[in-house]
């Protein structure tokens, strides 16, 4: 449901900014299929078109020729991988950057920037972190990363340290004894551990109350390329379905 959640902070902020007509590009599978219903659960203007590309598509230049004509406000896109770095280079190349904000999910991040680079700076995504994160412990995350990677972690690697740091908290918890497992199941619903994302917690239903933020892609000026905060859209937030969990009632 986390993806779902992303998908909804972009259609939050294109409400907010009162973008009136919205082009939604999507893959023709159902992760596309979800992203796009994700994005208007909070986005209540038109929707001007939605275009559903096939699989792996890599030219979009019928649908960049429609964004242009089509007098939208802005763009909503998922297109993860390859397909994210053709469309982003491509869309840059056309001069729609400058005039058509890109609102991206799993788009522009940190594991295709080192292809996107230049032609990504200014897009937006939706996230629940970004390496600029400004606590102690992201910082120091961080900074050994880069160290020993020489580049920028991405949300799937503080989500694998956090996995890990949560299992060793319920380890320590219990001694080391894995084989109560009821006594397991309770230390990781505790979650005391520190969060490289800063407040965490599970809700009911086992998923994460957490903050989610609107990013934007910046060059550092080391020549690096990350996502970096522009604003926190959802704080503390659970998924809208935590309240039908058979635990809630």
């Amino acid at each position: 449901y986390q993806n779902d959640q992303v998908h909804e902070i972009l259609g939050k902020v294109a409400q907010d900014r009162g973008y009136k007509r919205v082009y939604v590009l999507v893959p023709n599978y159902q992760a596309g299929k979800d992203s796009a219903a994700g994005f208007k659960l909070d986005y209540k203007g038109e929707i001007a078109e939605e275009s559903y590309t096939p699989l792996g598509t890599l030219d979009f230049q019928v649908e960049l020729t429609k964004i242009a004509s089509s007098k939208v406000d802005a763009l909503f896109t998922f297109m993860p991988g390859g397909m994210g770095v053709g469309l982003v280079k491509q869309y840059r190349q056309a001069g729609l950057a400058d005039k058509i904000p890109v609102l991206s999910a799993f788009t522009v991040d940190e594991s295709t920037l080192p292809a996107q680079q230049d032609a990504a700076i200014g897009m937006f995504g939706g996230a629940n972190w970004a390496p600029n994160m400004d606590n102690p412990q992201n910082k120091k995350f961080v900074a050994a990363y880069e160290a020993a990677y020489n580049s920028v972690p991405g949300t799937y690697a503080m989500q694998a340290y956090d996995a890990a740091m949560l299992i060793d908290s319920a380890v320590k918890a219990v001694k080391g004894d894995l084989k109560n497992k009821d006594a397991v199941s309770a230390a990781l619903k505790k979650a005391e551990f520190t969060s490289l994302r800063g407040d965490f917690k599970f809700n009911v239903n086992g998923y994460p109350i957490q903050n989610f933020y609107l990013t934007k892609v910046a060059k550092r000026p080391d020549g690096k390329f990350q996502t970096e905060i522009v604003e926190k859209v959802f704080s503390n937030y659970g998924d809208r379905y935590a309240k039908d969990c058979a635990a809630a009632k």
